[in-house]
């Protein structure tokens, strides 16, 4: 990997010549570049005892914040694989709750089952309620993800309702940090890649029948039942092994999507990826008014064959110094490149990072890219 570090202070790099392939940078100021996401951990404790949710793996065991650091390491571990340059970082664990947990105390859902307990969100959006009217006591962060650790919970979910976003996790998912990462995933604007839920695509007994809409362009239609050979002969007509490699890379984006159900029978799969579109759609709500305040940065693209006014992935710049003049001042944000010649000379006067997407290199100060990189 080559680094080129920009300083603070004026830097020109009219001269540069190379060639970024995915995983380079160019980055100056703290941290390598990285955008910081700030969590919030609210452990919800017993009303009879004010002890900590613990595990059924680990009788008698209360939670630890080592485990809720441990399950941040682990999401951090699968975002470094992306190269967006976003990081998680542990903003607190606090407890909350008193002895009775009356309504509306937080201690009041420590037993609640907000998945297989509550189908219709409807105690989800009562709690939901009770964060718009009572933020301090149930310590709700403008500036943080919020999540929620109870004892009762099997597994995670997120839901938003009233501008107020909540993860709920079970004591027993606690050290699944790609769960997790899959709820946060939805918090930043991403679905199933199954798709649409609606009644329309459902069975008598409320079985998804047919594959939806995760409105995400270069993910394959999917279903949770499916394995690898029932997804390629869906898309493809093929079975798995009669793909192409470019088809078999669609399939494992979709077999091993953090967004996906694979997780489950049949696959039990290991999931870890999140395909380039899935992260542009990250990225695009992650500067919305809402989920800006959580974030220490944001990402710029760069298109050279799409101009757009924005910034945005669908609304790139068309120039990466359009990109360094909207970037902020004090540092922090990642200017993200398409594949592309972008022949133009670069006078930077502030911290920023530069990075390339996995769809192919990026030349910055050559019209046309050599197979060898080289810096002047």
């Amino acid at each position: 990997m080559k680094t080129i570090s920009l300083k603070c202070g004026q830097l020109v790099l009219a001269g540069l010549v190379g060639m970024f392939a995915f995983g380079d940078l160019a980055h100056a100021g703290e941290e390598d570049g990285l955008i910081k996401i700030r969590l919030s951990y609210k452990i919800i404790r017993n009303p009879k005892n004010l002890a900590r949710p613990n595990p059924t793996t680990k009788y008698g065991e209360s939670i630890t914040n080592a485990m809720v650091e441990a399950a941040v390491d682990e999401m951090n571990a699968l975002l470094a694989d992306s190269w967006r340059g976003y990081r998680f970082e542990l903003y607190e664990v606090v407890e909350i709750g008193s002895r009775g947990g009356f309504d509306p105390d937080p201690a009041f859902w420590f037993a609640t089952d907000f998945v297989e307990g509550d189908r219709n969100n409807e105690l989800l959006d009562q709690m939901i309620a009770h964060v718009a009217r009572y933020p301090e006591l149930y310590a709700w962060r403008k500036n943080a993800v919020n999540l929620y650790v109870n004892q009762g919970t099997s597994g995670a979910k997120w839901r938003i309702k009233n501008f107020k976003d909540v993860i709920w996790v079970g004591a027993d998912s606690l050290s699944a940090g790609w769960l997790q990462l899959h709820e946060i995933g939805h918090y930043f604007g991403l679905q199933h890649t199954h798709g649409d839920l609606g009644i329309a695509l459902r069975d008598h007994k409320g079985i998804q029948k047919a594959p939806g809409d995760d409105r995400i362009t270069d993910t394959i239609a999917d279903l949770a039942s499916w394995n690898r050979d029932e997804i390629a002969e869906f898309n493809f007509s093929l079975r798995y092994e009669a793909l192409n490699a470019a088809q078999k890379e669609l399939v494992e984006d979709i077999a091993t999507n953090i967004m996906s159900y694979h997780f489950l029978p049949p696959l039990h799969a290991n999931l870890q990826r999140l395909t380039e579109k899935q992260l542009d759609r990250w990225a695009d709500i992650a500067v919305d008014f809402y989920r800006r305040p959580v974030c220490d940065g944001r990402v710029w693209f760069v298109d050279v064959e799409t101009p757009g006014y924005e910034g945005t992935s669908t609304y790139p710049f068309d120039t990466v110094k359009r990109a360094v003049e909207a970037a902020n001042l004090e540092g922090g944000d990642v200017i993200l490149l398409r594949a592309g010649a972008y022949d133009e000379k670069l006078t930077i006067t502030k911290p920023v990072t530069l990075r390339v997407t996995r769809q192919g290199p990026a030349t910055i100060g050559a019209a046309a890219i050599s197979s060898e990189p080289s810096w002047h």
